[in-house]
């Protein structure tokens, strides 16, 4: 109830400071929580058992009161300055992460709290405006096309219900402005760590230029396919996880440790449980994969290395995956794929054309075979290129993919896992084995893979004449 309680004050403080024409309704609730708060130890004699739960129910009501309060405020768009003692606390954390990093800020960061509610609203406003239904839609095909979901699913609702679960916080660097997501407006040790974390990424992008490397900033993603965003976000979001496990280790008590774990419990966690397995490992994969390949340039040469790493980013997933692949140079094959819209005719409309990448790949396998198995074949990729062709009137999908190796094992690797991952799929053998080619006919698909020294390429459609079509034009015989 102590927590509660002090919760209520630092709630009155804050709304103090917005708008002196409700001083009178705020002093009020301040007076009655105050009492309630300190009738205290002095005087606990002459309270009883049931008179202490009566009082306790009471600041519990008015911190109810208090909490609908501050969310008409903030729906009627008055803004909530940051209390005095958190914005004290933020100068701290900058501080220490300033230390750890070895960056200063070139300029002031700003900085504001932002509730559940409104993160809602600024992802729906970003979703609709960056991300609309129709993309959300063809982003689930074209997932569908690749057996990670059904064709069914409402990913911009999902999507749009995901991020608000899952951002804590973040650093727009179209503003320059730090959000720490606090529902009303209090930091505790979660939000400390969070905003170390955010501002290592206000100091990555005041030295680095993130628009520039194509973070946030639409105009100069069009310029990047996404194998090389997901590097770099990678490189960003694994920086600033190394300065986090530092953070904590330098700056957090054991009572802080033990608080941060109860507030990490509480964390809500629904959507994300019940996602589909790409959608969560495709969130994580900057934060984990990232920080391990930040902490092989920092073990190589400190920080140094990793800003050093800024003018010469990762270009794939693989060289987040293989540190190694990175500092040797191995820079991913460009690949060609022919355009396949003439070819299926009128009906089809092309959804997505991209490159996979070593981590999807992992990802695709991975649904039918081990994911040690996964891992193996999708090591030594060299470069893909894949396209998504949709025919509303039946819902029929077309995906191609040509893939090239390291090397003609890497290849025949790939080949093995994925005939593999064919026949589970199927829940049978190959249907046709001619040569370098390998088809499979299910109740609503055909799928086939074929393969030349080092490459391989696989295509699905409804049925053979569609694949062969298709197969005709993107494989090498």
């Amino acid at each position: 109830m102590t927590q509660n309680v002090n919760k209520s004050k630092a709630f009155y403080r804050r709304m103090g400071q917005i708008v002196l024409g409700c001083a009178g309704i705020f002093l009020v609730l301040c007076l009655l929580i105050s009492l309630v708060a300190n009738a205290g130890l002095a005087g606990w004699a002459l309270w009883t058992r049931w008179e202490l739960q009566q009082e306790q129910e009471h600041a519990a009501e008015l911190e109810s009161h208090l909490q609908w309060l501050y969310q008409v405020l903030v729906e009627s768009g008055v803004e909530i300055p940051l209390d005095p003692a958190d914005e004290q606390l933020m100068n701290t954390i900058e501080g220490q992460v300033m230390g750890l990093r070895g960056l200063q800020p070139i300029h002031p960061v700003e900085r504001a709290l932002m509730t559940q509610g409104q993160l809602y609203e600024r992802m729906r406003q970003d979703f609709e405006k960056d991300f609309p239904p129709e993309e959300a839609r063809d982003y689930a095909l074209t997932l569908a096309a690749f057996d990670f979901l059904d064709t069914n699913l409402d990913m911009y609702d999902l999507l749009l219900r995901l991020y608000t679960e899952q951002i804590a916080g973040f650093y727009d660097p179209e503003t320059e402005q730090i959000y720490v997501i606090a529902d009303f407006g209090l930091m505790e040790q979660m939000e400390r760590l969070i905003y170390a974390h955010e501002f290592t990424h206000a100091l990555q992008d005041q030295h680095f230029d993130l628009e520039a490397l194509g973070v946030g900033d639409d105009a100069v993603e069009e310029k990047y396919d996404s194998e090389y965003l997901s590097a770099v976000q990678a490189l960003v979001e694994g920086d600033a996880r190394l300065m986090e496990q530092g953070f904590l280790q330098a700056y957090y008590s054991a009572g802080d440790w033990t608080r941060l774990m109860q507030e990490s419990l509480e964390v809500d966690t629904t959507v994300l449980d019940a996602v589909p397995d790409v959608l969560r490992e495709s969130l994580l994969f900057p934060y984990e994969h990232g920080q391990a390949f930040v902490e092989a340039l920092y073990e190589e040469g400190g920080w140094s290395m990793v800003n050093a790493a800024y003018v010469d980013p990762p270009r794939s997933t693989e060289h987040i995956l293989h540190p190694d692949r990175y500092f040797g140079g191995d820079a991913p094959q460009l690949v060609s794929l022919s355009p396949l819209t003439d070819t299926l005719g009128a009906g089809w409309r092309q959804v997505d054309e991209d490159i996979l990448g070593e981590y999807f790949v992992r990802l695709y396998l991975a649904q039918q075979i081990s994911e040690e198995e996964a891992a193996a074949a999708a090591e030594g990729w060299g470069g893909d290129r894949y396209a998504v062709h949709h025919r509303q009137a039946d819902g029929a999908l077309v995906m191609a993919l040509h893939t090239v190796w390291d090397t003609p094992a890497d290849a025949e690797e790939f080949v093995d896992a994925y005939a593999a991952y064919a026949e589970r799929r199927f829940g049978h053998p190959a249907d046709v084995t001619n040569g370098a080619r390998l088809c499979w006919t299910g109740d609503t698909d055909h799928l086939c893979l074929t393969w030349g020294p080092a490459d391989a390429t696989v295509v699905l459609g409804p049925d053979e004449t569609t694949v062969e079509l298709i197969l005709e034009l993107v494989a090498v015989e």
